[in-house]
């Protein structure tokens, strides 16, 4: 189980599960995000810097959440 952090409108922290196992699904609904993302977790575990290096090698298309979360450092 996979947790994203993220922005909302109002600037509030939000967290969105994941229902997937998958590094690989978590990683497409990075690239589709529509938020800007503020961390990744697995389970408890925050796995931020390594979704940010999986973002880095994608080939496809991203949205620009997508895109500044994965430049941030």
């Amino acid at each position: 189980m996979f947790t994203i952090q993220y922005l909302t409108v109002n600037g509030s922290s939000q967290m969105q599960e994941v229902d997937s196992h998958s590094r690989g699904r978590l990683l497409v609904c990075l690239v589709k995000f529509e938020r800007p993302i503020l961390a990744v977790y697995e389970n408890s575990t925050v796995i931020t810097k390594t979704m940010q290096s999986k973002l880095r090698t994608w080939r496809g298309d991203m949205t620009r959440y997508a895109r500044e979360f994965m430049i941030h450092r």
